[in-house]
């Protein structure tokens, strides 16, 4: 539960030079498409720990044992029943994610971008301060 669903890849339609300018709309959209996504994240993470709590699991449990079965090193002793749980919660928060996903590419692209261009703009804005403070700046709106 501590990876937060990420946009899917989906072809280019056309790709952003990352030395080209955005312009003032592309900006808004991102902007716009990032506060829908951050929306959707939130909902999928209270639907995940609702997920794990209906199979009777609290979110520390399920953390536990998704790390006792990534990590063999840790040792956890986990009783049949809960692993029963974990694995009906894990197939529910699978299809949550995958839902989650679909969204977040709706979102971004009902705000007139693909999902790549959201992806690059979103890596030029790492890397560039004006055009991290212009989005930071439309997001506060």
């Amino acid at each position: 539960m501590a990876q937060e669903p990420q946009p899917a890849q989906a072809p280019p339609p056309e790709t952003l030079d990352s030395q080209a300018t955005l312009s003032e709309q592309q900006i808004e959209q991102f902007a716009d498409a990032y506060k829908a996504i951050q929306t959707i994240q939130e909902d999928v993470q209270a639907d995940m720990i609702q997920a794990v709590e209906a199979e009777g699991l609290t979110v520390e449990e399920f953390n536990t044992i998704a790390q006792s079965q990534q990590n063999p090193e840790i040792q956890a002793e986990v009783p049949p029943e809960q692993i029963e749980r974990f694995s009906a919660a894990t197939e529910q928060i699978n299809a949550i994610r995958t839902n989650a996903r679909e969204e977040m590419e709706s979102a971004i692209q009902a705000e007139g971008l693909s999902v790549e261009e959201f992806e690059q703009i979103l890596a030029m804005a790492q890397q560039d301060e004006a055009l991290r403070q212009a989005i930071n700046q439309r997001l506060a709106q």
